[in-house]
């Protein structure tokens, strides 16, 4: 590892959010393993878990740590590692849309009215998601003066105010996506009657809840840092955990459903609202 001095504020976040990735990873493996590995697994649910949970080991944690500990920011691979922790990134938020799409869908007894809306929603968040990754900063004109950062350690990339800008709108897109999927999730609450089912909403909007609350202060402290941050090294440093944050988020939600789904499914009641949990939860 390259060593500069003080400490690297966007480097020690992103070495602190993978540790909490892989410890939370831990923690919740053995009900991983009941919930979904032991149950049928020719399920959209199945493949959207596994996506968001081993997508974000696999695509942001490893390649982290091996920029963080064996990387600069002069080292040739590092160009590649970057373009490639934007594009999983990317992958990653798109996942968690559709999880979450699904998700609404399935409690609105899949309402093409519904559907269509956040369809509409997600292909514009998808569509500044693309306007952010085809930026391409221009050549530099000179040999960059040696700054703070001249020995920068990870592969960490220069963010131009330009990019900064477009980052800022893409993430600003993901954030009124989750608005809207709590509002659609509090409205149904609001509308079931049913005991058995309304319970099951409402741990969904309590799980709904907390992910919107978790997810909107990071997202909002990631835009607000890439369009104050003056050190082009460090617009970016709540990117990654603001990433891996909605990966766990995710997991837990889909692992609280499930969990519940499996308890409710013995009750008379809920097994006729109910029926299959993989047609109302979309979990």
């Amino acid at each position: 590892m390259h060593h500069t001095q003080g400490i690297n504020p966007s480097v020690s976040l992103a070495v602190v959010s993978c540790v909490l990735f892989v410890h939370d990873y831990a923690l919740t493996l053995a009900k991983e393993i009941d919930l979904f590995w032991l149950q049928p697994r020719q399920t959209w649910a199945f493949a959207f878990f596994v996506a968001n949970r081993y997508i974000g080991h696999f695509g942001r944690t490893i390649p982290e740590i091996w920029g963080v500990f064996f990387g600069s920011s002069d080292s040739p691979v590092c160009p590649g590692l970057l373009i490639s922790n934007r594009v999983i990134t990317a992958v990653l938020q798109l996942i968690g849309g559709m999880i979450m799409l699904a998700r609404v869908y399935a409690f609105y007894n899949k309402d093409r009215r519904v559907l269509s809306l956040l369809i509409a929603v997600a292909v514009v968040c998808l569509a500044l998601c693309g306007w952010a990754l085809s930026y391409h900063q221009p050549a530099p004109t000179s040999k960059p003066t040696a700054t703070a950062h001249g020995a920068h350690s990870g592969c960490r990339s220069q963010i131009t105010s330009v990019e900064a800008s477009r980052w800022a709108a893409a993430w600003g897109g993901q954030l009124l996506f989750d608005a809207l999927v709590f509002l659609f999730t509090l409205r149904q609450l609001i509308s079931v009657r049913s005991l058995g089912k309304r319970s099951f909403i409402a741990l969904s909007l309590r799980d709904g809840a907390l992910y919107f609350a978790v997810m909107t202060a990071a997202n909002v402290a990631n835009i607000v840092t890439y369009l104050v941050m003056e050190d082009p090294y460090e617009r970016s440093m709540l990117s990654t955990p603001t990433n891996m944050l909605c990966a766990v988020m995710i997991s837990r939600l889909m692992l609280n459903l499930r969990h519940l789904e499996h308890e409710l499914s013995y009750t008379t009641e809920v097994g006729s609202i109910m029926m299959q949990p993989s047609v109302d939860s979309g979990f």
